[in-house]
């Protein structure tokens, strides 16, 4: 029988995994029906999203990919809090030939007590990345 812990670990592979897939269904696949994903620093008033609006989001962003990776650099998994942080770095090409896309964040995710479902990402990002993101390459509604 699978423990708790590993089961919290699986479920935020699953999550890297999906960004990676660009497929919408795959990233959306651990997500409880009551997800929440908020982008911080707050200075960049990028709106908090409940599971369709991050999916029309993502859809989006991964409409400009070619390829996408989310690199863990380190995994910590508070069991006591029922949350994994991931500091990832990520590594893109875009589609239309303007080049690679390299950028790091730090995800805290809250998952369900059994560890099967990610109930909220709080997304820090760097904040000059995801400036250029919206200037440069991203969708309107990014």
């Amino acid at each position: 029988m699978e423990s708790v812990p590993s089961t919290r670990i699986s479920t935020v592979n699953a999550l890297l995994d999906g960004y990676g897939s660009l497929s919408i269904a795959q990233l959306l696949e651990p997500l409880a029906a009551e997800f929440r994903h908020r982008v911080l620093p707050e200075s960049l008033q990028m709106e908090e999203c409940d599971k369709e609006l991050f999916a029309k989001k993502a859809e989006g962003i991964f409409a400009i990919f070619a390829e996408f990776q989310m690199i863990p650099q380190s995994i910590v998994d508070d069991a006591e809090r029922g949350m994994v942080v991931v500091h990832a770095h990520m590594d893109g090409t875009f589609k239309n030939g303007s080049g690679k896309w390299k950028n790091e964040c730090v995800m805290i995710i809250q998952l369900s007590p059994d560890g099967t479902e990610v109930l909220e990402i709080q997304e820090f990002v760097d904040s000059v990345k995801a400036l250029e993101m919206r200037k440069k390459h991203a969708p309107k509604h990014f």
